[in-house]
C-alpha cells in the first residue's frame, strides 16, 4: 500500500517536473520520507527521477545544449557519487534549510522583475555542476538549484527542459548506481517495471502540457515552483 501511495504521488510528480524541468524529487522526497525510512525513501525517489529524465531526455533530445550540459556534467557526476555515499552518514535536514533559504530569495528577486546574474565562464558552470550533484546524491533533490542556475542562460524554453534533463540523466546514473551498490536499494522487480511505467505516462503528460505555456510565462512559473520549493525546504 505505501509502494502504490507512492506512486500517485510519482505521477503527479512526474507530470510537474516535466513543465517546469525539476519538482518531481523535491515534491516526492517528503512524501517517501512518511512511508519509507529516509534512506529507503531518497533511493526511490533517485530511481524514479532517474528513469524520468531518460524518457524526457529523449523526448526533448533536439533541444538539448550539450556544451552548457557536458561542462555542467564534469564535476556534477563525480560529487553526486560522493553525496551518495555520505547519505548513509549524514543528515540532510540543516543542507536542505540552507538550500530552502536560498531559493527563497531567489525566486523573490526574480518574480520581482529583477535577475541575479552568476557569470557565464566554463569555471562557474562546471563549479554549479559540482555543488547540483553533491546535493543529489546527499539529499536526493538539486533540480530546484539547477534551474536557478541553468536560467541564469536565458535559454528558450525548450533549450532549458532538454538540458535540464541532459544534466540530470547523468548525475541521477550516479547516485542510484552509488545506492544500489550500497545496498539500500533492494527492491522488489515489479516495483522497478512501476516506476518506469510512471515515469514515462508523467513524461508524456507533462510534455503535452509543456507546449501550451507561453513563452514569456514560463520563466515565472519556474520562480513561482523554485518560491514554493524553498519554502517546502525551510519548513522542513
Amino acid at each position: 500500500m505505501a509502494f502504490l501511495i507512492f506512486l500517485v504521488f510519482a505521477l503527479f510528480a512526474g507530470i510537474i517536473a516535466t513543465v517546469a524541468g525539476f519538482g518531481s524529487s523535491t515534491l516526492l522526497v517528503p512524501i517517501a520520507v512518511m512511508l519509507f525510512d529516509v534512506k529507503t525513501a531518497i533511493a526511490l525517489t533517485g530511481v524514479f527521477h532517474f528513469f524520468g529524465q531518460v524518457v524526457d531526455g529523449i523526448l526533448w533530445r533536439r533541444s538539448i545544449v550539450w556544451r552548457i550540459g557536458i561542462l555542467f556534467s564534469i564535476l556534477g557526476v563525480v560529487f553526486s557519487f560522493l553525496g551518495a555515499l555520505l547519505v548513509v552518514y549524514l543528515a540532510p535536514g540543516t543542507i536542505l534549510r540552507l538550500l530552502g533559504i536560498f531559493l527563497v530569495v531567489y525566486s523573490l528577486f526574480s518574480l520581482s522583475g529583477r535577475k541575479i546574474h552568476l557569470p557565464k565562464k566554463d569555471w562557474m558552470v562546471v563549479g554549479a555542476g559540482g555543488l547540483v550533484g553533491f546535493l543529489a546524491g546527499i539529499v536526493g533533490t538539486a533540480g530546484a538549484l539547477r534551474t536557478v542556475l541553468l536560467s541564469n542562460f536565458n535559454l528558450k524554453k525548450n533549450e532549458f527542459l532538454g538540458t535540464s534533463f541532459a544534466i540530470a540523466f547523468f548525475v541521477d546514473l550516479t547516485r542510484v548506481a552509488t545506492y544500489l551498490g550500497s545496498g539500500i536499494l533492494n527492491i522488489p522487480l515489479w516495483w522497478w517495471l512501476a516506476i518506469v511505467g510512471v515515469a514515462i505516462l508523467g513524461s508524456l503528460i507533462g510534455r503535452s502540457l509543456a507546449f501550451k505555456i507561453p513563452e514569456k510565462s514560463f520563466y515565472k512559473l519556474i520562480y513561482l515552483a523554485l518560491l514554493l520549493a524553498g519554502v517546502s525546504f525551510v519548513l522542513g
